[in-house]
């Protein structure tokens, strides 16, 4: 990239980039100047004028595109002709025709400027429209003056040093990333400490509000102007005023607007924000660009103050301010820890704007002549056009029309009737302060018409209502529940789901547990909102209460005891008839079962769905016993010995008769020889045959033994090989074993009318929840040089630090998080930095066990969901947490959405050799229970230390494993996807993420630095 011909973005321009990337019909960013023209306007002379204008000032041809050191505006390969001036003939009011042209700027595409001419029946219009990433407010007069210079025919300078321009855009990422920057945060974080709990205006009645689309336009909205001319003396009592208190006009503005905006909230303690225009060295003055900063300014009011000192105290706060204006307003936010809504809340209720039109180079836009050949035309800037990114936007610009006040109600939601109230309670606080100065706050606000306050908000209470508490009986239920599925034995009411090691994945298996027992109907977020026993057990009282009072109300209503009795009666035989259907011998495969199929299909030289296991062994281990054992399990579960064949192009699976799995005994000469097995055993399968289970018992040189299975994933999935253990034990031991579930008794609860219902259900949801999603994954590397041999597929591991499960426990306690949310937080926050991407998604592998407790089913049963994340320039981690909590609770309740066919419900863009929405795919094992004893023997589980992922599936596959108290990660990266080198760089990102998780986590995502892995 030509770096004459490109400048590198500032912190505030790189958020606006993403908040495009995120919503690209967002019109915060636009700048629509409309420029009223009487008298001829010379088409020709325009457009040599503009070619003029754009030479001079390129960045306004520019894309936004990424250079070596980050995100840039890029003007290379875009001629100063390259936009053109358009005119139209128009029928429209002036109003109507200027909201109708707005429409968004492609950041990506460029140019970001427009120049078009609008007609109508009585009037001409020069529109003039920029991106806010090209240039800020003060820019304006500058912009247009050399627009008149160029139609009048002078030649302009050639664009200026960008060098400037370039150190701007450095300096505020040093003050808001780097070491230099920390007493501007420090200033800030003291600033805006300790805020009160906001007290937001008035929301508009939703009967006055009109119904606009989801996405609003100009046209929807036009920033609800209220504008009108204040009056020349008030406006000249009120600069003297400011002399006599030895303030400025602006402070005068500011210090009213405080005092109105307080009397409307009830607040005592707000803050009202400004633009500061950021020009801090000489050779940015007179610079078109952007360098404009918004400060939050906060005032307490207190009844007792006058007015004089009311504006005194705000004095010292705007010079405080202003002498720590560098730090871009994103940083001061997440320096403050202002974000989210709640900190929206706080900082983005009001913004004042003061524009003194003529104040910096002379042009008034409110009255000048465009000088052209055959004569001269007049010029008048209309009222401001552009909607900000705040709730109310109070605006003032003075120029030979007098000073003008704007009031904008940027989405309405104020609504007409309090911001007429505003504006009017506004300039009585105007004109009381100038003639009575030193009127007290309290006696000022006794003289404004009395209004309903808002409240506290609810979210910001203090003290909570005592928790229910469950009964003893439902508390042991519960409890019993918990210890079969955590593991842990003598619980007690404060046990927390997250400290006991609860997770994700088995959430579903103890829902399904307590649901089927106790006849309740939990959600995976009644257990996440509720993740302590205590207090999930009292859910489960409430809900049973809620069950019989509806049951007693019916009863009742209709007396339906007859009815009850046939419906019963009904239900018999509907079970009947189902059992019998279950017990069919041939029935079809899950959805799952025919993807694994088709893809062997597809590609059988690479396409290998096995799963290797492998155990350490210590103690007695009888080869002959261990045979004897793993024929008695292929007879007790009719999975190991199901034969798949195709009948008429669809996937059956047909049960056959026990079988004795061979057992290969190997005295091994070198470890590899273990990984040779398992890739003999794989090529051996044959689906058709029924036999996808081989076992190996390898004794080492140093006399070390190791027993081996190898399990086609037509038949087993990691959420079984647990069950798979206990059941081989079992076995080996001889147990007296009672009847277990089977395979097809869950594929039947998955097919059957209820299933159907709630997969369609499912269905539904995500078609909603994914639309409009990216399909793929920006490169998270650069494109490989065609000349350069490919990168082989390969995998590293996660420099995670040891003692990392500790570290994650406050986090999640905080969050009330598994610590696979976090994980997975992690891994979004690493995606959206190295893509770039503001909107982006990811898979998860989760059990679908038919929402009932088919816990003791040895089968397949994965499913996939897909996890989106969006994150905007002020998302801190701490944000992308909570975010992403909402989306796996979400995620795991809507489970049973076969993947496949939501990819043809919604039908994304392809891309060759990708799966839709699974660019990157992150699982999460626990291998713990992997670990156990056979007879004797003690097995220690040995596939948390593997590392090869050679046939790697995804473009990225990131693998976390729970081994003890330990967790181990891999990045496995397929050729093609992700350079080697870049595969190492983003393991270590991620790593460091996790390893700091809670330290990072008030920090912006897009701007989150770099951190030691250990």
């Amino acid at each position: 990239m030509d770096q004459s011909r490109s400048l590198p973005l500032s912190v505030t321009q790189e958020a606006m980039w993403v908040t495009w990337q995120l919503d690209p019909a967002k019109w915060e960013h636009i700048i629509p100047i409309a420029l009223l023209v009487d008298g001829e306007l010379e088409l020709p002379r325009l457009r040599t004028a503009v070619t003029k204008l754009l030479h001079r000032h390129p960045a306004l041809r520019a894309r936004v595109t990424r250079g070596a050191d980050g995100m840039c505006l890029d003007w290379s390969g875009t001629a100063p002709d390259a936009v053109p001036v358009t005119e139209r003939l128009v029928t429209g009011t002036r109003e109507e025709e200027l909201a109708a042209a707005q429409r968004p700027f492609d950041l990506a595409a460029g140019p970001l400027a427009r120049f078009e001419v609008l007609t109508g029946p009585d009037w001409t219009v020069l529109l003039v429209t920029v991106h806010h990433i090209t240039m800020d407010g003060t820019s304006q007069p500058l912009l247009l003056d050399d627009l008149r210079r160029a139609y009048a025919g002078e030649e302009l300078a050639p664009a200026g040093d960008i060098a400037p321009l370039v150190e701007h855009a450095r300096r505020s990422r040093a003050a808001a990333d780097e070491e230099s920057g920390e007493p501007l945060r420090a200033y800030w974080r003291e600033a805006l400490a300790e805020l009160p709990p906001a007290r937001p205006l008035p929301t508009a009645s939703t009967e006055l509000l009109p119904v606009r689309p989801l996405t609003a336009s100009p046209a929807d909205t036009v920033a609800h102007p209220y504008p009108l001319t204040v009056d020349a003396e008030l406006t000249r009592r009120l600069r003297q005023l400011a002399r006599d208190t030895a303030t400025s006009y602006f402070t005068v503005l500011l210090g009213a607007l405080f005092v109105t905006l307080h009397h409307h909230t009830g607040n005592a303690d707000l803050i009202v924000s400004a633009p500061y225009h950021g020009r801090t060295t000489e050779e940015l003055r007179g610079r078109v660009g952007f360098f404009v900063n918004v400060l939050p300014f906060r005032q307490r009011i207190r009844p007792t103050d006058r007015y004089t000192d009311l504006l005194r105290e705000l004095r010292t706060t705007i010079r405080a301010g202003l002498r720590h204006g560098d730090l871009p307003l994103p940083a001061i936010l997440r320096s403050a820890g202002l974000l989210g809504p709640d900190g929206r809340q706080q900082t983005h209720q009001a913004v004042l704007q003061y524009w003194d039109s003529a104040a910096d180079n002379g042009l008034d836009v409110f009255d000048f002549k465009l000088a052209g050949e055959r004569g001269s035309c007049s010029v008048r800037m209309l009222d401001p056009m552009d909607v900000p990114d705040y709730r109310l936007t109070v605006m003032l610009t003075k120029g030979s029309n007098g000073t003008r006040l704007l009031w904008k109600d940027a989405d309405g939601s104020v609504g007409p009737t309090t911001t007429t109230a505003l504006t009017r309670d506004y300039l009585t606080v105007l004109a009381d302060m100038a003639a009575v100065p030193d009127r007290t706050l309290a006696e000022a606000a006794a003289l404004l018409p009395a209004v309903q306050t808002t409240p506290d908000s609810p979210n910001n209470a203090t003290t909570k209502q005592d928790a229910p508490t469950a009964s003893p009986a439902t508390l042991a239920e519960v409890s019993a529940a918990w210890t079969e599925v955590l593991r842990v034995p003598d619980l007690l009411p404060e046990d927390s789901f997250f400290e006991l090691g609860g997770h994700s994945l088995i959430a579903a298996t103890l829902l399904a547990r307590i649901n089927d027992r106790l006849g309740v109907e939990l959600t995976v977020r009644d257990l996440f909102d509720h993740p302590r026993l205590g207090a999930l057990a009292a859910v489960v009282d409430q809900q049973r209460a809620a069950a019989s009072a509806a049951s007693l109300k019916r009863s009742d209503a209709d007396g339906t005891d007859d009815a009850g009795d046939a419906a019963a009666a009904a239900d018999d035989h509907d079970h009947d008839h189902d059992h019998a259907s279950q017990d069919s011998t041939t029935l079809p495969a899950s959805r799952f079962q025919e993807g694994i199929w088709l893809a062997e299909r597809l590609d059988p030289t690479h396409a290998r769905y096995h799963i290797p296991l492998s155990w350490r062994v210590r103690g007695e281990l009888e080869p002959a016993r261990l045979r004897t054992a793993l024929a008695r399990l292929t007879a007790r579960h009719e999975i190991l010995r199901t034969r798949f064949t195709d009948q008429d192009g669809r996937l059956v699976q047909e049960i056959g008769a026990p079988w004795e799995p061979e057992l290969t005994v190997v005295n091994a000469d070198h470890p590899d020889r273990l990984t040779d097995w398992f890739e003999e055993a794989a090529t051996d399968f044959s689906p058709a045959a029924g036999r996808l289970l081989a076992a190996g018992l390898f004794t080492l040189p140093d006399g070390e033994r190791i027993l081996a299975l190898c399990v086609h994933h037509l038949v087993l999935d990691g959420e079984s090989v647990p069950l798979l253990l206990t059941e081989l034990d079992r076995c080996y031991r001889q147990d007296l074993l009672s009847p277990t579930s089977q395979y097809r008794e869950l594929l039947h609860a998955q097919q059957s009318d209820a299933g159907r219902e709630r997969a369609a259900a499912d269905l539904a949801y995500w078609s909603t929840a994914l639309t409009g999603a990216p399909s793929t994954l920006g490169p998270l590397s650069p494109k490989p040089d065609p000349l350069v041999p490919a990168t082989p597929s390969g995998s590293v591991a996660l420099p995670l630090a040891t003692d990392l499960t500790q570290r994650l426990k406050p986090v999640q306690e905080a969050a009330q998080a598994s610590q696979f949310i976090v994980l997975a937080t992690a891994l979004a926050a690493a995606l959206h930095r190295w893509s770039g991407q503001a909107d982006l998604t990811f898979g998860v592998p989760v059990a679908d066990r038919a929402g009932g407790d088919y816990s003791a089913v040895l089968g397949p049963c994965l499913n996939t969901v897909v996890l989106r994340s969006h994150c905007t320039p002020d998302t801190t981690l701490g944000d992308l947490l909570h975010a992403t909590r909402e989306q796996v609770i979400d995620a795991f309740e809507h489970r049973s959405a076969p993947f496949d066919e939501l990819v043809r419900r919604l039908r994304p863009a392809r891309t060759a050799g990708r799966t839709p929405y699974l660019d990157c795919l992150l699982n999460s094992v626990g291998t713990t229970a992997w670990s156990t004893t056979l007879g004797e023997a003690e097995l220690t589980s040995l596939d948390h230390e593997l590392r090869e992922e050679a046939a790697n599936k995804f473009g990225l596959t990131v693998t976390f494993s729970r081994h003890a108290d330990a967790l181990l990660g891999t990045l496995a990266y397929r050729s093609g996807f992700l350079h080697t080198d870049a595969a190492a760089e983003l393991a270590t990102d991620l790593a460091g993420l996790l390893n700091h998780f809670h330290d990072l986590s008030g920090e912006r995502v897009f701007a989150l630095r770099r951190t030691e892995t250990s």
